[in-house]
């Protein structure tokens, strides 16, 4: 067993260069003072900085400005916090910077209200009248469509605060589900008694031992129908304050009220559920092959998560991973794998777990910063898959930092996911002709199976029950326990199929997911993965020009609404063409699936 590291005790060259953002703590404590009185300066222009074009530049320009200097240090604080969890110096500087984000929203929240109250025209003349707003056109713009959504500033206080409120729904049902609710013992593949958890249920739905599986689905599921009355009434609070909320607001729908601010028309939504019922044929067909290797009379949901195939036990050191993901980005070109190159070489990324270090991985960063990558790096494939991914995120960010001016640099959270998914397809295709043995490819093939069936259909399922729920509470129904588990049991017998089993209690798995106290979020991990594969199958094919229109994309950042920057690829999602051809995709991976395991 390798020894846990002391911070103190990693390499140098196995970090990522923080100090490149302060080299001392003294001058992150200046810039703190800095940022404060910047803050203060700002609120004191409350009734001024819409007087004249002039004023209102001058605003909007120091504006972004206190914004850079923000992200930097809250950043730096971040990072340093995510190295040794249990340094109460990078603690305090992180609380410290917190802090001040919320000092900084609290004493300008006045800015979005107060131009909202101004004539359109108005403020549309200050941007005809000074050109050094022209980088802010976008975000004003932006702003200026919620003219028609906003209330006086007294009501939108009172929403505001009655939001706060309710929203303490999740917080209940994370503390339920999190702190108090027990799941009781299963015995393992050994034999040995063990406690089942939230976090270790995933390992236990996946072993090869049924016994097991089966019994940790039922006793997980069966727990939480023992509290389905009471995460019934925090998510359906959580539901209806979507719904007070969009009604004063004058939206039609919680679905428009949610999808509005990334500007995204409601039927993008049914697009992807009505194309995703068209295409649940292929899935039947998946759910069939693993039943037949896996020799069972019967399937049952709790055989749906284990592997038909050996599991990749094979090793990479970082060197091995790190040349396998430039050589599966190669087909990027070489301005991209120069850009990787340089991630290496200038430490953006943070390799090996270490005492104290935050666990798993991202990718973060700002303007001013490299766009840095934790990693937790072990050797599995799992971990080169997980470089991939996150310097996927970085080469967004970096891509998008050097093109745009600071104000447009930061893409949409719906588009957030596709180039680092673009990444893991590029790798996982590119493993999948390099694989060593038929076993090692169809690893990697039922790998990337499974992250199709989790990523768009399962979410996809979720966003057709989360459909269900908004539009019965929008149309002043009650929500039941009763009437949900109804409702997700019946979804699991369609997305399912015939010949699956659908066992009873996966009634209640919807009372476990999380997400559905984000309303309308999960969809877009299944729309985000169809642009991806669209995008990765398209660089494959070599189709001309392709490349640079990718690489366009990737630098174009926040500068225009996600719709339109994803036209920059050829994706049109009010149309259905992506979403077909990834499912598409899907079918023919299926087809090579079932071929390599007869």
């Amino acid at each position: 067993m390798e020894k846990v590291l002391e911070r103190s005790e990693v390499k140098k060259e196995d970090t990522w260069d923080v100090e490149s953002i302060y080299s001392t703590i003294d001058l992150w404590q200046e810039d703190y003072k800095r940022c404060r009185m910047a803050i203060s300066s700002l609120e004191e222009q409350k009734e001024t900085f819409l007087k004249n074009a002039r004023n209102f530049k001058e605003f909007i320009i120091q504006s972004d400005q206190v914004d850079r200097l923000l992200e930097k240090i809250y950043v730096y604080a971040s990072l340093k916090n995510n190295e040794d969890m249990a340094n109460t110096q990078y603690q305090e500087l992180l609380g410290k910077s917190e802090n001040l984000y919320q000092e900084y929203s609290e004493k300008l929240n006045f800015v979005v209200p107060y131009i909202l109250k101004e004539d359109k025209k108005k403020i549309e003349s200050f941007m005809e009248e000074e050109e050094e707003l022209m980088p802010f056109r976008h975000m004003i713009e932006d702003t200026l469509r919620y003219q028609n959504h906003h209330l006086s500033e007294v009501e939108e206080k009172v929403i505001a605060a009655y939001n706060t409120v309710l929203s303490s729904a999740s917080k209940t049902a994370d503390m339920l589900m999190d702190a108090d609710m027990r799941f009781g013992n299963i015995l393992d593949e050994d034999g040995n008694e063990v406690e089942l958890t939230q976090s270790n249920y995933s390992t236990y739905i996946c072993s090869k031992d049924r016994r097991v599986r089966k019994d940790a689905f039922l006793k997980m599921h069966q727990v939480f129908g023992n509290f389905k009355n009471t995460l019934a009434t925090t998510l359906e609070s959580t539901v209806k304050c979507n719904s007070v909320t969009a009604r004063l607001k004058n939206f039609d729908s919680s679905l428009e009220l949610s999808l509005f601010g990334n500007n995204i028309p409601t039927v993008l939504y049914h697009n992807l559920i009505r194309v995703v019922h068209d295409n649940l044929e292929p899935l039947y067909k998946y759910f069939s092959v693993k039943k037949k290797k896996l020799g069972l009379e019967e399937f049952h949901l709790y055989d749906g998560y284990v592997s038909t195939v050996l599991d990749i036990t094979k090793k990479y050191s970082f060197e091995e991973g790190k040349q396998l993901v430039l050589d599966a980005l190669s087909v990027l070109g070489d301005d991209y794998i120069h850009v990787l190159e340089k991630a290496f070489a200038d430490r953006w990324i943070d390799i090996y777990p270490n005492r104290g270090k935050t666990s798993g991985a991202y990718s973060s960063g700002t303007y001013d910063t490299k766009p840095f990558v934790l990693l937790n790096y072990m050797g599995d494939y799992s971990d080169v898959s997980t470089l991939a991914h996150e310097l996927g995120h970085s080469m967004h960010s970096y891509l998008s930092n050097t093109h745009n001016e600071h104000t447009n640099a930061s893409y949409p959270i719906f588009l957030a996911e596709i180039a680092s998914t673009v990444n893991e397809l590029l790798l996982s295709y590119y493993m999948e002709n390099h694989a060593d043995t038929k076993e090692e490819k169809l690893a990697i093939i039922n790998e990337r199976l499974d992250t199709f069936k989790g990523t768009i259909y399962r979410q996809t399922m979720f966003a057709e029950f989360e459909l269900y729920m908004h539009d019965a509470v929008d149309k002043g129904e009650v929500l039941t326990a009763e009437m949900l588990c109804d409702k997700y049991y019946e979804l699991n017998k369609l997305y399912f199929g015939d010949d699956v089993v659908v066992d009873h209690d996966i009634r209640y798995e919807w009372l476990r997911i999380p997400h559905f106290y984000r309303p309308f979020y999960v969809y877009q991990y299944a729309t985000g993965l169809s642009i991806a594969s669209y995008i990765a199958q398209n660089i494959l094919e070599g189709k001309d020009g392709f490349r640079n229109q990718y690489l366009e994309f990737l630098s174009s950042g926040g500068k225009d609404d996600p719709l339109e920057l994803l036209k920059i690829v050829d994706v049109d999602l009010t149309d259905t063409k992506v979403l077909q051809k990834s499912l598409t995709m899907f079918k023919e991976t299926v087809d090579t699936f079932e071929q390599l395991q007869s």
